[in-house]
């Protein structure tokens, strides 16, 4: 696992053996530890490579329903060009390039490789949690303490993000380390345990211990339960069902031990204060929806509108049930619907044929993670979190040969 990583991080094993698509997923996946401007111009630079090498058209002829995803993106920028929302249409420009690149992932992605992507994704999040944890030094450096210390902040500036922009968006980008980190258990325990078994868990529990760390001082309190729900379901999925009742077990006897002791919760001084918050934003984003149902504003609709609607000065609705509606309206989601239906019915064929049931498993535990982070936030609508997911959720084209027969 460890030799693996160097060897394809190494230029000759880069240039030599990979196939170009190798290539170009290999640095999409680099790309996105970089800071989100580096990794958005990485991202761009894939797509005109691709462009040049006129593999586009091919990618949305061959996948179904595949050009209702460019007519969302065109109406998207139509729409916010109509109430000048420019930095609506320059995202809805950008969807573009994600969903092509989405689609390659889905056509080029082998198993062995798949492996190889994550194995260095989980390596890359430890030198992510490193950065995170000097930066978190640094803050602390600020204070005068008489002691070494964990303390969870509360303001922005004070919360590490390492190289992800924002605590939240770094907790999400963790949220998907960890279920990644357990899928790849849930493959060595399908297995005889041996030596080199015990040292790749060794290896996964000494990543996971660091990204749990920093995302406890990151003081994002939603990952928690996204993380503990989905790690139920993605055992419940790979048919760990005693586990399943175990962690549920585990999951519950925390939410009493919390109710009882809620100073331990990461920053709950201020969570009167912060539902207050966002209860503003939301009442201001529905308003906004009573009056644009059909179409939105575009992407950061909220953004564009809070103003008007008197609502809390931020970027989007921050949660996940209001704000594609409001950005979207009823008409521009409904053009995601059949390619949304294609991907699920795909997904649940191959839990059915039992192809790869732990790949199932990462897939559903990703989306859980998201819909119950997404309650409070926005978070997967950011460059590394959601171009991360979109490799994860197209993972099932693997097994594209196998799902047609």
């Amino acid at each position: 696992m460890f030799k693996e990583v160097f060897l394809i991080l190494g230029y000759e094993y880069f240039r030599n053996t990979l196939t170009h698509p190798q290539r170009i997923m290999l640095l999409g996946v680099l790309s996105m530890f970089l800071p989100f401007y580096m990794c958005a111009s990485v991202l761009t630079l894939l797509f005109i490579r691709i462009l040049w090498k006129h593999e586009v058209k091919e990618l949305y002829i061959e996948t179904t329903n595949a050009w209702y995803l460019i007519a969302f993106s065109i109406l998207s920028a139509i729409v916010s060009l109509f109430y000048k929302n420019y930095l609506g249409a320059l995202i809805s420009a950008g969807f573009i390039i994600f969903i092509t690149l989405m689609l390659y992932y889905r056509k080029h992605l082998t198993k062995p490789f798949f492996e190889t992507l994550t194995n260095l994704i989980l390596y890359m999040s430890a030198f992510a949690a490193i950065y995170g944890l000097i930066e978190y030094v640094s803050i602390l450096s600020k204070f005068d303490l008489n002691r070494i210390e964990i303390i969870v902040f509360n303001t922005p500036e004070n919360r590490i993000n390492s190289v992800f922009f924002n605590a939240n968006y770094y907790a999400m980008m963790i949220e998907f380390f960890v279920g990644i980190a357990f899928y790849k258990t849930l493959n060595i325990f399908q297995n005889k345990i041996g030596t080199d078994e015990l040292k790749k868990l060794f290896t996964i529990g000494i990543i996971t211990s660091l990204n749990l760390f920093c995302l406890y001082i990151s003081g994002c309190r939603t990952a928690w339960p996204a993380i503990l729900i989905s790690g139920a379901i993605m055992l419940l999925l790979s048919h760990h069902r005693k586990l399943f009742i175990s962690i549920a077990g585990i999951g519950g006897a925390g939410i009493v031990y919390l109710t009882f002791n809620p100073q331990k919760i990461p920053r709950v001084n201020n969570i009167i204060a912060y539902l207050g918050v966002r209860i503003k934003i939301w009442k201001a984003a529905i308003s906004c929806i009573k009056d644009h149902p059909l179409f939105g504003e575009g992407p950061l609709t909220y953004f564009h509108i809070y103003k008007q609607y008197h609502g809390h000065p931020t970027q989007h609705a921050h949660n996940i049930y209001i704000d594609p509606i409001l950005s979207y309206g009823i008409i521009g989601l409904g053009l995601l619907v059949p390619y949304i239906y294609d991907v699920l019915k795909n997904i649940i064929r191959l839990y059915k044929k039992h192809l790869d049931d732990n790949l199932v498993a990462l897939i559903f535990g990703c989306l859980t993670m998201i819909f119950i982070h997404g309650f409070l936030d926005l978070t997967i609508f950011f460059v590394q979190t959601g171009f991360l997911f979109l490799i994860i959720i197209s993972s099932f084209g693997i097994y594209n040969n196998e799902l047609k027969a």
